[in-house]
């Protein structure tokens, strides 16, 4: 056999191998708890009792599954269940002891077992000045606009060392936001 094939049959097999530990049913439930997270925040008009329910429901039930499984990683769950946990933790707004639990948690994992961005997010979530320029709000003009970030000069090498963009690209990004949600 030449090299090529063999460094193929391998690669497949890592992969075969790195998701044969994946629990498909929390993977899929964690999917579905995503769906219906970004259901009520994409609906128009957005029904504020129900999206409040459905974190508190999502958020209950996430704890569950973290005391039950540990955090859902990457190899617990695959790529998208590990970001679906994420996101869910991430919108966790009404309990923020457990997101910054969580936030630990996903500090002490092994290299691989989440993306770092994930860890940006929920840290600049739960702190103050943020680090990575990821939370903000929209302004009178619609212009979105950071909440206070540490050290300025450093925030996009800090982006750049998670895999975020540049600071000003992410703000064209989330201002478009801005003119979706103004009354």
């Amino acid at each position: 056999m030449n090299k090529t094939i063999i460094a193929l049959i391998a690669s497949l097999l890592a992969v075969a191998t790195a998701n044969a530990d994946i629990n498909p049913v929390l993977q899929r439930e964690l999917l579905q708890m995503e769906e219906q997270d970004q259901a009520v925040r994409t609906a128009n008009p957005i029904d504020m009792e129900k999206f409040s329910a459905v974190d508190r429901a999502n958020t209950q039930r996430l704890k569950e599954i973290i005391a039950q499984h540990g955090w859902p990683s990457i190899s617990k769950v695959g790529k998208t269940g590990a970001r679906a946990a994420w996101l869910l933790a991430q919108h966790a707004d009404e309990d923020r002891d457990f997101q910054r639990a969580v936030l630990a948690m996903l500090e002490k994992l092994p290299p691989g077992e989440v993306e770092l961005r994930n860890i940006a997010y929920l840290h600049d979530r739960v702190t103050t000045p943020q680090r990575y320029g990821t939370q903000g709000s929209c302004n009178d003009a619609g212009q979105w606009v950071a909440f206070e970030v540490e050290d300025p000069a450093g925030l996009d090498q800090r982006r750049a060392s998670v895999g975020l963009g540049p600071q000003a690209e992410y703000v064209i990004k989330v201002t478009q936001y801005c003119s979706r949600t103004a009354p």
